[in-house]
């Protein structure tokens, strides 16, 4: 991809990604309190519209006392309830602005976690917008857009479906972005295939599912191959990245830059190649704290979308979880907010009958997988109310030692107040979409 071929997609798509893409840049060099200005802007004229257009809005704002017109600081978004995931459930047509043709727009759905489907929509103005936040998110590893990539994605319908599209085709073509089915790594044969087709093409970088790439990383590591040709860069997203992948995948394949988004708002925070933070594309979303939810000071995410004015998502709270930056990063020449780290999922967490929980991702990944070798892969199976079950997945590394300090954290963390069961898999599967699921609850099923 370059310049050109940015530029000749956008018109036949009759999108905006390249004006955004020079905007967005322009703007990570403001002062902290110009973008501020920028975003306070933005949101106001976000809310304006949607207290003017969009019914949903007008019933909340008006229940709660609400004027847009009042408001002459960012942080008084703070007054407006966050729009949770059971508000898409109950009142998405209430959500879409009335101002826009909903036929114009691209309709888009997510399960979750909880199973229960949501409809969002968008129009070329916003998916044009996340797109650039992505390209932007990628150069802040030091990624090229004349760069030669591979996309590790997709469940079978995507694959099936989407990826035959002839504008799909040429999309890939265009950007010399080449696509593998995620849900299709499942055995040996597999992985060789990627790992050929990977040596014949010679890409510079590779992004897609973190769990998909770890695996392909883990299976080079175990048969003892390595990449003829230099990957540069891999970018990971759509699941929580643990510090024992990272190390596996820059190993094998090439230095990790995490990302972070979602499917109702793509291009939300990425890896900077300078300061080791999620730097949040300010222009683009404005990123809120929530509630405390562990010791770690992890805290629930609340994203404005400041670019969907045809289905505003105004302090949503998506389920995902992650850690405020605390350091002093004035040193980056990035003025972008920032990120220490995403945590997971609300869905991650598991709640005990005594009131209290478990951030999975926080006490395995910062308290406990640093600690020992020899895993390859876990996920935890809540069994009932008062039983988990443990799953790894462990190499020849892994030592009896290991297994005590595993027995002797969950001990002290857990303090009885839910049973446990530690169990040794030949392997753990990812779902029929292609993604992995690190919390697995049948308790719901019982």
């Amino acid at each position: 991809m370059n310049k050109f071929s940015l530029l000749l997609f956008d018109i036949i798509k009759k999108r905006k990604t390249f004006y955004f893409l020079n905007e967005f840049a322009g703007i990570k060099h403001f002062s902290k309190d110009e973008i501020m200005y920028y975003q306070f802007n933005k949101l106001k004229n976000l809310l304006l519209h949607a207290e003017k257009n969009v019914p949903f809005y007008q019933k909340r704002f008006a229940d709660n006392d609400i004027f847009i017109k009042d408001f002459n600081r960012i942080k008084q978004i703070s007054l407006i309830p966050p729009l949770t995931r059971q508000d898409l459930y109950d009142n998405w047509q209430d959500i879409i602005a009335i101002n826009y043709d909903r036929n114009k727009l691209v309709k888009g759905s997510s399960s979750g976690s909880t199973g229960h489907p949501i409809f969002y929509f968008k129009d070329n103005y916003a998916i044009s917008a996340g797109q650039a936040a992505n390209l932007l998110g990628w150069s802040f590893s030091g990624w090229k857009m004349n760069n030669r990539g591979l996309h590790i994605w997709g469940n079978p319908y995507t694959v099936n479906n989407e990826w035959t599209r002839r504008s799909s085709k040429f999309k890939a073509k265009i950007f010399a972005h080449h696509k593998f089915p995620a849900y299709q790594l499942t055995d040996g044969y597999m992985f060789n295939e990627l790992y050929e087709l990977i040596n014949r093409n010679k890409y510079d970088f590779i992004d897609g599912y973190t769990n998909a790439i770890y695996l392909f990383a883990d299976y080079l590591k175990q048969n003892d191959l390595y990449l003829k040709s230099k990957v540069k860069y891999v970018f990971t997203t759509a699941e929580n990245l643990q510090e024992f992948q990272r190390n596996i995948v820059e190993e094998m394949i090439a230095p990790v830059y995490d990302s972070y988004g979602c499917s109702e708002i793509n291009g939300i925070a990425y890896e900077c190649n300078k300061c080791n933070s999620y730097h949040i594309i300010d222009p683009h979303v404005y990123v809120e704290f929530g509630t405390v939810v562990d010791d770690d000071g992890t805290r629930e995410l609340m994203i404005t979308d400041l670019d969907n004015f045809a289905f505003p998502l105004i302090r949503y709270k998506n389920g995902d979880l992650g850690v405020p930056t605390t350091k002093d990063d004035d040193y980056c020449e990035n003025n972008f907010s920032s990120l220490a780290n995403i945590t997971g999922r609300q869905s991650d967490i598991i709640k005990f009958q005594d009131g209290g929980s478990l951030s999975i991702p926080s006490f395995f990944g910062s308290m406990l997988l640093k600690e020992i070798n020899g895993l390859k892969q876990y996920q935890i199976e809540k069994v009932t109310d008062n039983l988990i079950y443990i799953n790894f997945v462990k190499s020849a590394d892994f030592k009896d030692r290991d297994l005590n300090i595993i027995h002797d954290a969950l001990t002290k963390y857990l303090q009885g107040r839910i049973n446990y069961k530690i169990r040794f898999l030949d392997k753990i599967e990812s779902s029929a979409t292609g993604k992995f699921k690190l919390l697995v609850d049948r308790s719901k099923n019982t």
